[in-house]
Protein backbone atom coordinates (compact mmCIF):
# COMPACT_ATOMS: atom_id res chain seq x y z
CA UNK A 1 0.00 0.00 0.00
CA UNK A 2 2.79 2.40 0.92
CA UNK A 3 4.59 1.65 -2.35
CA UNK A 4 1.48 2.55 -4.34
CA UNK A 5 1.18 5.90 -2.58
CA UNK A 6 4.84 6.67 -3.30
CA UNK A 7 4.43 5.57 -6.93
CA UNK A 8 1.33 7.75 -7.38
CA UNK A 9 3.15 10.71 -5.81
CA UNK A 10 6.13 10.27 -8.15
CA UNK A 11 3.92 9.96 -11.24
CA UNK A 12 1.96 13.05 -10.13
CA UNK A 13 5.15 15.04 -9.63
CA UNK A 14 6.50 14.05 -13.05
CA UNK A 15 3.18 14.98 -14.68
CA UNK A 16 3.25 18.34 -12.89
CA UNK A 17 6.79 19.11 -14.03
CA UNK A 18 6.14 18.09 -17.63
CA UNK A 19 2.89 20.08 -17.68
CA UNK A 20 4.54 23.26 -16.44
CA UNK A 21 7.40 22.93 -18.90
CA UNK A 22 5.07 22.44 -21.86
CA UNK A 23 3.26 25.69 -21.07
CA UNK A 24 6.38 27.87 -21.32
CA UNK A 25 6.69 30.18 -24.31
CA UNK A 26 9.40 29.40 -26.84
CA UNK A 27 11.95 32.17 -27.11
CA UNK A 28 14.19 32.26 -30.13
CA UNK A 29 17.83 32.50 -29.20
CA UNK A 30 19.62 35.26 -31.10
CA UNK A 31 23.29 34.64 -30.42
CA UNK A 32 25.48 37.64 -29.97
CA UNK A 33 22.53 39.97 -29.50
CA UNK A 34 22.97 42.68 -26.86
CA UNK A 35 20.29 43.70 -24.39
CA UNK A 36 19.72 46.90 -26.38
CA UNK A 37 19.18 44.94 -29.58
CA UNK A 38 16.78 42.57 -27.81
CA UNK A 39 14.78 45.47 -26.39
CA UNK A 40 14.64 47.13 -29.80
CA UNK A 41 13.52 43.91 -31.49
CA UNK A 42 10.80 43.37 -28.89
CA UNK A 43 9.66 47.01 -29.15
CA UNK A 44 9.19 46.65 -32.91
CA UNK A 45 7.33 43.34 -32.63
CA UNK A 46 3.83 43.67 -34.21
CA UNK A 47 2.13 41.80 -31.36
CA UNK A 48 3.75 44.08 -28.80
CA UNK A 49 2.69 47.15 -30.78
CA UNK A 50 -0.94 46.02 -30.79
CA UNK A 51 -0.85 45.33 -27.07
CA UNK A 52 0.67 48.75 -26.35
CA UNK A 53 -2.02 50.42 -28.46
CA UNK A 54 -4.76 48.59 -26.55
CA UNK A 55 -3.24 49.56 -23.22
CA UNK A 56 -2.91 53.18 -24.36
CA UNK A 57 -6.61 53.35 -25.29
CA UNK A 58 -7.60 51.72 -22.02
CA UNK A 59 -5.48 54.18 -20.03
CA UNK A 60 -6.92 57.15 -21.92
CA UNK A 61 -10.46 55.94 -21.20
CA UNK A 62 -9.66 55.55 -17.51
CA UNK A 63 -8.19 59.06 -17.37
CA UNK A 64 -11.19 60.50 -19.19
CA UNK A 65 -13.53 58.77 -16.74
CA UNK A 66 -11.73 60.25 -13.75
CA UNK A 67 -11.67 63.78 -15.11
CA UNK A 68 -15.43 63.87 -15.88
Amino acid sequence: MRNRVVLIAIVGFIAFVLGTRSNRPVIKNHKGESARQQAERLWKDPKARKQRAKLKKKAQKAIAKRTH
